[in-house]
């Protein structure tokens, strides 16, 4: 059963796609992301076949602009025999730590990406206007 959480991000989407990527390299790099990227479509959307916990899962993460920013939605369906398994041990109520994994990596983007657009923003000088 898929687990969905969408944030708003004030960034646009090939700019958190960008983020995301970079954040893939960087796990690739390091060696400790268990990972395997099934589709692209920059700017829009990301497939990833990740491993949580031992529990293999499906997560897609889909850009859509919003106004002044872009909502990113992303969806987590874990699968096979130790889901399985892992659902009949906790009568099927323990999904809360998919969902809180899915909350945590959607807000460390948002204070990435927000971040960034405060200390740019701190960074510019100062325009001052004469009466």
């Amino acid at each position: 059963m898929p687990i969905e959480k969408a944030f708003a991000i004030r960034a646009t989407p090939d700019d958190i796609y960008a983020a995301l990527d970079r954040d893939l390299r960087s796990a690739e790099a390091e060696g400790d992301g268990d990972f395997e990227i099934l589709g692209r479509d920059p700017g829009r959307s990301l497939e990833l076949r990740v491993t949580m916990g031992g529990i293999p899962c499906w997560l897609r993460y889909d850009l859509t602009p919003q106004g002044d920013a872009t909502e990113v939605t992303a969806t987590l369906t874990p699968f096979g025999l130790r889901y399985t398994v892992y659902k009949i041990v906790t009568l099927g109520m323990r999904d809360h730590a998919f969902a809180l994994a899915l909350v945590q990596g959607l807000a460390n983007l948002k204070a990435e990406l927000e971040d960034d657009d405060q200390e740019a923003a701190a960074d510019a000088p100062l325009e001052i206007e004469e009466p």
